[in-house]
């Protein structure tokens, strides 16, 4: 054996016992100088990513390069390609100074060289290292140099993969190691944030890198939550779907990527991070709570992996322990609270009493400096402060704000929990105390037990500053939904209670009506009880005598009116000037509607002659006879504004639709004794108005009835009218109570109900000029042909032909219209129901006719 390759031996025992890649390659270089033949310096380069750093120089007068070079200027002062780096082929070159990839300084100074022998060193598909051995004279190298280079650089590839898996080897059991250490560490965790404020500083402690963030599972955001080297990014966030973090996250799988990968969302700002690992944190059964990330300079190995994934799992496994642990304990908290607030606001009496005291205890369970209950109006469409307690309570108070504006709209829309640490910037927020400050606001919605949001429990620091802690939160949300329970059922204890009152006053009042004939008496009545119930001072019934029909020009005369004790005001308002469509009075007549005026001294419309006697709040309704304005039932306060309520206007408005029903009954009473043919019709219209579920009923059975008839070649026309006219005319008769009553009837009061048949029949049997088809309907047109019907049970043919006829226009009609125990039905839906009826209830026949008249006339409108 020569004693070249006796030293090529020596030189592989010397490498095999190098500690590290850069002292493999410097002895390498070393070595490589003694035994290669015309070898007189040379340099060792070893592979850091994609580009070769120096790390050794020998016989060269400059000092070791700081810089790197890439692939492409090795290959070029190699001189050959690629493929022959690979197969560790070495080349000898001619020397051209400008491919050396040295900067220009170093060229100049370096010592002329004239041939270079370089030495690659391929490792697993790639050259890991360049030995370059240099000649300094013009002689080139000897042909013994070449094959002792081939041998050299196949040696080194060896020794270099023996090195780098020893220190694979060593780094990865470092770092199970460190991961053991770090996973104890998590152990001793208690609180959650505490721990996310470590992960950035664990995961470095385990890769032994620098730099290292932390971002936090927000909803559809991953939030940067702790850094460390890169403070900048503390707050940033990552939009779901974006980025390698949420990819590493959802598939539940570690991924190593370098900084140019297009996907990443958040970079790191200088070039000295080339290479990312994003490590999801999770926990056994999948659930993802965020994603720590590692910076390094140099790749990581593959191996990093199964550490980085273990370390995901432990933590995410603390973080499910912590979580529950803290869930666990924030609803021992909550029921605590709970019954704590429950036991206080029990105790209140009123809803103004229990609004008072969910303020105080909002204060009591927080840090905050004010409290308010804002309650949403859906007439006006607004929020009304209706409760406060701290800061700028007083003034709170009564303070109502339009949508858009105010913090609790957000609330309100979004029917969830909001909390702001700073309101200073928020242009939708109010300030009570006209001064925007520095404050945090915490808002939480009022719920019913059906889910219905009813106002908004808010708390703010705006009187002494400062933030608002988690723990308010769970209290304000506890107290909120006790507060909203307890407000619901107190409220509709309340309103059943007034409603009580309500319609013991008005049964009363109705009972009484009854009694009466005359409308000017039965006004004085419903005047004395609507007082009473509203607490406004007077009320007056009117009479309208237009004067110019043209101009809708007259004058509204006092008929009758009704003052509390002590007041003496309506001696200045027995006759008003009045003007259809302007002034209240003029106002509720044209539009039909009530009118109310919650301050007459502010009113746009206000007559200074009536301001002059102070009044304040209005209330009137119209009287329509026959559908023409006829007067109104007005009351007022004088002195005072009253609060009215939605029931106080339906409540007057229901008063005077029944004085209304009276004087519709006179004026159709006295109407009767004038014309036989026209107190027939005025019958019928007279039992409409007066039952004002069936209006337009007479006028739409009659025309039905008639051209029914004509179809089925009916012998008497005239007989089906005045019947149709006629048919429910025993009902006069049937007291208001039982004919208007809402609710079921008794027994008893069905009775009566059913007797206006033969009452009917009476009260027309000494009448000769009907006839007695007409008669015959008044008397039996509540009869089925099953027998179902009363009042004499009587079945099929037994049933006069025009009695079953007249019976299928009454019921198609009545399907037609809305009643207060069911809405109206369209067409379709009603003849449907008469063919379900046909042949059982209803003449099948005349069903079948009727329908065809339908379809003909529905044919004909279109």
């Amino acid at each position: 054996m020569s004693a070249s390759y006796q030293g090529m031996l020596a030189l592989l025992r010397e490498l095999v016992s190098s500690p590290d890649l850069d002292s493999l390659l410097t002895a390498a270089l070393e070595g490589a100088l003694r035994l290669i033949p015309g070898a007189q310096a040379g340099s060792a380069l070893l592979r850091q990513g994609n580009v070769y750093r120096f790390v050794a120089m020998r016989g060269h007068n400059i000092p070791l390069p700081r810089y790197a070079l890439s692939l492409e200027d090795e290959l070029r002062w190699y001189g050959a390609s690629l493929e022959d780096a690979l197969l560790a082929r070495p080349n000898i070159v001619e020397v051209r100074p400008e491919l050396s990839g040295l900067t220009s300084q170093d060229r100049q100074t370096l010592h002329r060289i004239y041939w270079s022998l370089v030495v690659p060193v391929p490792l697993k598909g790639k050259v890991e290292a360049w030995l370059c051995l240099d000649r300094l004279e013009a002689a080139p190298f000897s042909s013994e140099a070449l094959p002792l280079a081939q041998e050299l650089g196949s040696s080194l590839g060896v020794v270099l993969q023996t090195l780098k898996e020893r220190q694979n080897t060593q780094a990865r059991l470092e770092r199970e190691e460190r991961l053991a250490r770090v996973l104890g560490v998590l152990s001793t965790f208690r609180e959650a944030e505490l721990l996310w404020q470590s992960l950035p500083h664990l995961i470095l402690e385990i890769l032994g890198e620098e730099r290292a963030v932390a971002l936090r599972r927000m909803g559809d955001e991953l939030k940067v939550f702790a850094a460390v080297n890169w403070e900048d990014a503390l707050g940033l966030a990552v939009p779901r779907g974006k980025g390698v973090s949420w990819s590493a996250l959802e598939n539940r799988q570690v991924q190593m990527v370098r900084m140019d990968d297009p996907r990443l969302y958040l970079n790191v700002t200088t070039d000295s991070m080339e290479y990312a690992a994003f490590v999801p944190v999770q926990d056994a059964h999948g659930e993802g709570f965020g994603v720590v990330v590692a910076y390094s300079k140099q790749p990581f190995e593959p191996e990093d992996a199964a550490v980085l994934e273990s370390f995901g799992r432990g933590v995410g496994q603390v973080l499910a322990r912590l979580e529950a642990q803290t869930a666990q304990e924030r609803e021992l908290v909550r029921l605590q609270m709970l019954a704590h607030i429950s036991q206080g606001l029990t105790a209140a009496q009123t809803t103004e009493e229990l609004l008072q005291r969910i303020v105080q205890e909002a204060l009591e369970q927080t840090r905050a400096s004010t409290s308010l209950v804002t309650l949403y109006r859906p007439k006006d469409d607004l929020l009304e402060v209706v409760a406060a307690a701290g800061h700028a309570a007083e003034r709170a108070v009564g303070s109502r704000h339009v949508r858009g504006q105010g913090l609790a709209w957000q609330v309100l829309e979004q029917r969830s929990t909001l909390y702001l640490p700073d309101v200073s910037t928020e242009t939708q927020a109010v300030f009570t105390s006209g001064n925007r400050v520095k404050a945090a606001y915490l808002g939480v919605p009022l719920g019913d037990p059906e889910g219905r949001i009813a106002g908004v429990l808010s708390v703010d620091t705006a009187g002494a500053g400062g933030v608002l802690r988690p723990q308010d939160r769970y209290a304000l949300e506890a107290l909120a939904k006790v507060a909203g329970v307890m407000l619901s059922r107190l409220q509709a204890l309340e309103q059943a209670n007034r409603e009580t009152e309500r319609y013991r006053r008005l049964v009363q009042m109705s009972a009484e009506l009854e009694t009466l004939d005359d409308p000017p008496l039965m006004a004085r009545r419903a005047l004395q009880t609507l007082l009473d119930l509203t607490n406004l001072s007077a009320g007056g019934f009117y009479r309208l005598e237009l004067q110019d029909p043209n101009e809708g020009t007259g004058v509204m005369r006092l008929v009758l009116g009704h003052e509390q004790p002590g007041e003496a005001r309506l001696q200045h308002f027995t006759t008003l000037p009045v003007e259809l469509g302007r002034g209240f009075m003029g106002l509720a007549l044209s539009l039909g509607t009530a009118q109310y005026i919650d301050d007459y001294q502010t009113w746009d419309g206000a007559w200074p002659s009536l301001k002059a006697h102070n009044l304040r709040t209005l209330l009137t309704a119209p009287l329509y006879l026959r559908g023409m304005p006829y007067g109104a039932l007005t009351l007022a306060s004088f002195d005072y504004k009253a609060c009215i309520t939605e029931e106080h206007i339906s409540l007057l408005e229901a008063v005077a639709r029944r004085l209304e029903r009276a004087l519709e009954r006179v004026a159709h009473l006295e109407e009767i004794t004038r014309t036989r043919e026209d107190a027939l019709r005025a019958l019928g219209l007279g039992l409409e108005l007066r039952d004002l579920e069936t209006k337009g009923h007479t006028d739409r059975v009659v025309a039905l009835s008639e051209a029914l008839g004509q179809r089925l070649g009916f012998p008497d026309i005239e007989g089906l009218r005045m019947g149709a006219y006629l048919h429910d005319l025993g009902k006069l008769a049937i007291p208001d109570s039982i004919l208007l009553k809402p609710g079921t009837l008794t027994d008893a009061e069905w009775r009566i109900m059913q007797s206006h048949c033969d009452i009917g029949f009476g009260m027309l049997e000494n009448l000769g000029f009907l006839s007695q088809t007409a008669r015959n309907i008044v008397r039996y047109h509540h009869e089925r042909i099953d027998g179902s019907g009363y009042p004499f049970g009587l079945t099929g043919d037994e049933i006069p032909l025009e009695a079953r006829l007249f019976a299928v226009v009454d019921v198609y009609d009545a399907l037609l219209q809305s009643r207060p125990y069911k809405a109206a039905w369209s067409q379709q839906d009603a003849l449907r129901e008469l063919r379900k009826q046909a042949g059982d209830t209803l003449d099948a026949r005349i069903v079948q006719e009727f329908i065809a008249l339908i379809s003909e006339q529905v044919r004909t409108r279109k």
